[in-house]
C-alpha cells in the first residue's frame, strides 16, 4: 500500500491569504502554477533571478499586486516599499519598472 503525503502551506502575504502545494499556489481567489522557482521568489531573501523563468517572475508580480505586499501598509494607495535589500534591488524594483515584459493572466 502506497500512501502519498500532500503538504499544503498556508500563510499571509500582505493582505491576502496564500496557500501553496506541489501543484498550485493560491493568492486570494487566484490560482497559479506552483514551481520551485516561484516558491524561491516568494520566500527567499536572496532569490537567484538567473534561474527563474519569466512566467514565475510574472506570477510573483501578480502575487504582489493581489496582496499589496510590496506597498507601505499593504495599501494600494501607498507607495512601493523601497530598500537596499537584494530582493528589492534585483527583483521587486525591476518587476514594477520593466515595461518590456509580456502581459499575462493567472491560471483561470
Amino acid at each position: 500500500m502506497c500512501i502519498k503525503t500532500i503538504l499544503i502551506l498556508i500563510f499571509k502575504i500582505g493582505i491576502s491569504s496564500f496557500k501553496y502545494n506541489d501543484k498550485h499556489a493560491f493568492v486570494g481567489a487566484k490560482k497559479y502554477r506552483a514551481t520551485p522557482d516561484l516558491w524561491e521568489l516568494l520566500t527567499e531573501s536572496k532569490p537567484d533571478r538567473n534561474v527563474v523563468s519569466v512566467l514565475d517572475k510574472q506570477a510573483c508580480k501578480q502575487t504582489l499586486l493581489e496582496s499589496n505586499a510590496h506597498r507601505d501598509n499593504h495599501s494600494p494607495s501607498c507607495k512601493i516599499k523601497a530598500n537596499k535589500g537584494l530582493k528589492y534591488t534585483r527583483l521587486i524594483s525591476q518587476l514594477f519598472t520593466n515595461t518590456k515584459e509580456v502581459p499575462w493572466e493567472s491560471l483561470q
